[in-house]
C-alpha cells in the first residue's frame, strides 16, 4: 500500500531526514514515494528561545521556537512546495505538501500531536494512516545540551558531523555535513537540506519562515470524516 510506504518515510524525518532520504534510494520505495512520504515533522532538536537563553517551556519538546509557519521548496530527484504549520513548540505541527516525483504529482497532510501522527492524502477521502512518534519517547525530560547531543550522535550515524554555523534566511544555523551532503538546523527546525546519492541530488530549503506567530488550531484538527488504519512497527 503506497500509503504505508509513505507514512514509514514520514515517521523517521528531520532528525533521522537523511536516513529518511537514503530510504528512498531504493527504486521501489523511491516509486512508491508520495507528497507526504516528503513531508518532515523537523524533529531535529535544539530548545533554546530567540534571545539564546534557555527557555523552559520548550524542554523535553521538539522545536525551540513556540509557533510559526514555514514554507519549503523541492528541487532536485523530486520538485514542489510544502507548508508547515506548529505550535507548543512543535508538538502540534501539520504539514501539506504538494510534489512530483519520476513524473508522478501527489499532495498529502501529515498532522503530528503530541506522539500521535496522522497521514493522509485529501484525494482519497475517507482513509488514512496513524502512528506513534518515535522520537517522542527520546526527548521526554531531556534539557537543551542532552537534546543537542542526541541529535549529533544520530547525524553521526549518518556520516554527518556537526560543522560550525551559517547564516540561511537570515538566521544562524546549526551546520551537519558530510560525504552525502549537508543540513542546516535553527532551533529544531529544518531550513535546508541537500543530500546526495550518487547522481541524484535532493535539496529542501525554506523560502518564507514566519516565527512566534498566531496559527490557526483548525490545522491541528484531526479529520472526523477519515478512517485511520494503525501502523505496527512504531
Amino acid at each position: 500500500m503506497k500509503t504505508r510506504a509513505l507514512f514509514i518515510i514520514l515517521t523517521s524525518v528531520c532528525l533521522l531526514a537523511l536516513m529518511a532520504n537514503c530510504g528512498q534510494k531504493k527504486q521501489k520505495a523511491a516509486t512508491e514515494t508520495t507528497a507526504a512520504a516528503e513531508i518532515t515533522d523537523l524533529q531535529n532538536l535544539q530548545a533554546e528561545d530567540g534571545d539564546g537563553e534557555t527557555n523552559t517551556d520548550a524542554l523535553g519538546k521538539p522545536l525551540g521556537v513556540k509557533s510559526g509557519i514555514i514554507e519549503y521548496t523541492y528541487s532536485g530527484d523530486k520538485t514542489g512546495k510544502s507548508t508547515q504549520y506548529f505550535d507548543d513548540y512543535g508538538m502540534k505541527s501539520a504539514v501539506y505538501a504538494e510534489i512530483v516525483q519520476q513524473g508522478e504529482p501527489s499532495k498529502g497532510w501529515s498532522l503530528t500531536i503530541g506522539e500521535d501522527q496522522y497521514m493522509w492524502d485529501p484525494g482519497k477521502p475517507g482513509e488514512g494512516m496513524k502512528a506513534k512518534n518515535p522520537m517522542a519517547a527520546m526527548m521526554t525530560g531531556k534539557s537543551a545540551e542532552e537534546m543537542e547531543t542526541l541529535t549529533a550522535s544520530m547525524y553521526e550515524q549518518m556520516g554527518m558531523a556537526k560543522s560550525g554555523t551559517e547564516m540561511f534566511q537570515g538566521k544562524a544555523c546549526t551546520v551537519y555535513k558530510g560525504d552525502m551532503g549537508k543540513v542546516l538546523i535553527w532551533k529544531g527546525l529544518l531550513m535546508m537540506m541537500e543530500i546526495r546519492m550518487g547522481d541524484v541530488v535532493s535539496r529542501q530549503e525554506v523560502t518564507s519562515i514566519k516565527t512566534n506567530t498566531p496559527v490557526d488550531t483548525k490545522y491541528f484538527k484531526i479529520p472526523d470524516n477519515i478512517t485511520f488504519s494503525e501502523l505496527p512497527g512504531f
